[in-house]
């Protein structure tokens, strides 16, 4: 424990003040403290123990170990000088010192030293690349080179390194995780995200899930889902529609020379493999072994791709019901993520055959495509302040025909990027804005800012909070309202899927069932890396599941008192509403009121927990005078459920009109 830490510095101080130089407890004593203090984090005087300890370390292996932790301390410290002391302590004991310490203090010569020249310094990690005595250590070498071309911005250079190190046959962990790090740092300063997200992945299963360092690379991980996922939908999309813009031929030749190079790769791959295990006889004759003989094996695998398809590995494989039972299954048992892929038999033919070939699957597609590039485009300018490529998404969505409440989004976020840096190209954005669509609340808010009515609220995430009150008020015309108002506030801010998604769920109480999957759909696509798209996509499911929330089971007798009212008899309903309550709640303590929202015309006053149609008819015999214009006012008695499927489908026929 950390006391413990303490104690030991405060026993040991003493005595390594108290002992002479010569002594041979005095270098261990030192080390000790310096120790103690670097778990304390004190580096200076774990720097000032280290050295002392390495001054008065007879034996030169020990003494290697402590120069090179009192060069990495003074590294830490920024006293570049007295690291380079440090290491060049250790280049002095030569070949007395064990060959990791001499290596590794020169890497840290080479790239430390600011006085020599770059060249110089490249020049002298190389030649220790070229020593064979070095073979061991070539992973660190490779990094360290990989670091040197970083640091001049010879990028090409530098990457080219740190694959040489990551493939090295030495590579140890730590040298694989700073590695790893150094390039996904790299590639997110370039604003390669997608790419740095996949060294992320390739980090996280080197640290411990309880780690502080796990933790902290999952958040920076997460941060990068949506950017990530949206990236992939584009590269996919971009894919398939470049594809199916093709002529029938044109598609044949694309992957006649897909499978070629396929071909290829798989032949390289069975070479390098074939040189790896050093089979001597292999790829020696065409008599070879068939198993020995890589061209054989590829051709062999291209045959049956072509006849047979990208099979399951299963019993019975060549019979089609084997797989569907295999399909079947692993549909039902979701949760442990198995998931068959489809079969499909590798010849130029049937790749061609299973592109989308309708309008409908078309069309949609480039709507998919679309919404991409705008959720990139608002996500690199809202979130990762990377307006370089935000403009390059966002001027894509521009050149996509897309349709009107995508562009308009695209060209209000471009005139904002540009309205302070670039105020000529921001105007030719807000005038095409305000000309082709001046109806929208985007041209509206540039037109008339000071008369635009923000209500108000000045923050998506007050916006959120009222729009969501009203929801929960069952105000549903009211809050659609409210989004639709605020439309340009919330655009882009990390509140936007939160509102589609209640926007969704209003569309849904006033339109029935179909209405909210429709919306939930909507939703699922254009924000499907966030937690909304998310559960906006398993809300879909369980409605398909439960075969649109159809009620199952026995009926109970529960039956509800309905008074319809025209949403524009607002008045009448509030005094009618008050009056029922104050009766019901002297007639049937079990008995609740509540007002129901309909549709966008019609409300309903609904009485709950009716057990006996015969207890309406009492109540209403009872309390005529009480309940003054009820037999004139539209009313009537249903089942719970049947009030139910009326919320769900909108059924109710309004016998007033």
């Amino acid at each position: 424990g950390l006391r413990n830490v303490e104690l030991a510095i405060e026993n040991l101080s003493p005595l390594s003040r108290a002992l002479f130089a010569k002594n041979k407890f005095y270098p261990i004593a030192n080390a000790t403290l310096a120790e103690a203090f670097i778990n304390l984090k004190q580096r200076d005087s774990a720097a000032f123990y280290i050295k002392r300890a390495a001054m008065e370390e007879p034996k030169r292996k020990n003494k290697a170990r402590y120069l090179f932790i009192t060069g990495q301390l003074f590294e830490s410290l920024e006293k570049r000088d007295s690291a380079d002391w440090a290491y060049k302590e250790i280049l002095d004991l030569k070949r007395k010192a064990p060959r990791k310490f001499i290596v590794q203090a020169k890497i840290k010569q080479s790239t430390t030293d600011r006085s020599a020249a770059f060249e110089d310094r490249v020049n002298d990690l190389k030649k220790m690349l070229n020593n064979y005595e070095n073979q061991a250590f070539e992973h660190a070498i490779n990094r360290a080179l990989a670091k040197l071309y970083l640091e001049k911005e010879e990028d090409s250079l530098a990457l080219m390194y740190f694959d040489h190190s990551l493939d090295s046959p030495s590579l140890d962990s730590y040298t694989r995780i700073a590695n790893y790090q150094d390039l996904a740092d790299f590639h997110f300063a370039k604003g390669a995200y997608l790419t740095s997200g996949s060294y992320l992945d390739n980090l996280l299963p080197l640290f411990d899930e309880g780690t502080i360092a796990f933790k902290k690379l999952k958040r920076k991980r997460d941060n990068l889902e949506e950017v990530i996922s949206y990236e992939e939908t584009v590269q996919l999309t971009d894919s398939i529609l470049s594809l199916i813009s093709m002529t029938d031929s044109e598609q044949l030749a694309y992957f006649e020379n897909y499978l070629n190079e396929k071909q290829e790769q798989e032949a390289q791959k069975i070479q390098e493999e074939k040189e790896e295990k050093r089979f001597q006889l292999l790829n020696r004759s065409k008599t070879s072994f068939y198993f020995y003989n890589p061209n054989q094996i590829l051709q062999g695998r291209q045959n049956y791709l072509a006849n047979w398809g990208n099979r399951p590995n299963v019993d019975n494989w060549r019979r089609a019901t084997a797989i569907l039972n295999l399909e079947t299954e692993s549909q039902t048992g979701e949760e442990s993520g198995s998931t068959i892929a489809n079969i499909i038999q590798e010849t130029p033919e049937n790749f061609v055959a299973s592109l989308p070939k309708t309008i409908a699957e078309r069309d949609s597609l480039a709507l998919l495509n679309q919404k991409a590039y705008l959720q990139l485009g608002m996500i690199y300018k809202e979130k990762f302040n990377d307006f370089s490529l935000a403009h390059e998404r966002l001027e894509k969505v521009l050149s996509l025909n897309a349709p009107e409440e995508i562009v308009v989004q695209a060209l209000y976020h471009l005139y904002r990027m540009d309205e302070k840096e670039n105020p000529s190209q921001a105007e030719k954005y807000k005038n095409e804005l305000v000309s082709n669509y001046p109806e929208t609340p985007f041209s509206q808010l540039l037109l008339d800012p000071e008369n635009y009515d923000l209500s108000g609220i000045v923050t998506p995430e007050t916006l959120y909070a009222k729009a969501y009150a009203l929801f929960e008020q069952q105000k549903f015309t009211e809050t659609l309202k409210e989004i639709e108002l605020l439309t340009v506030l919330a655009s882009g801010s990390k509140m936007e899927p939160k509102i589609s998604l209640l926007k969704a769920h209003t569309l849904g109480r006033l339109n029935g069932i179909t209405v909210w999957k429709e919306a939930l759909n909507e939703v699922a696509t254009n924000y499907s890396a966030v937690d909304e798209g998310k559960q906006a996509k398993a809300l879909v499911m369980q409605i398909v599941e439960l075969n649109n929330l159809e009620d199952s089971g026995p009926i109970y007798k529960n039956y509800k008192w309905i008074f319809p009212f025209n949403q524009k008899e607002i008045t009448k309903e509030d005094k009618f509403y008050t009056n029922l309550k104050e009766v019901i709640a002297l007639y049937n303590k079990r008995w609740s009121v509540s007002l129901d929202t309909y549709d966008e015309e019609t409300v309903f006053v609904v009485v709950h927990g009716i057990r006996d149609p015969q207890e309406v008819e009492t109540l209403k015999n009872k309390e005529q005078q009480r309940l003054e214009g009820l037999k004139s006012k539209e009313n009537f008695v249903t089942l719970a459920a049947q009030y139910r499927n009326y919320l769900k489908n909108k059924n109710w026929i309004n016998k007033s009109k």
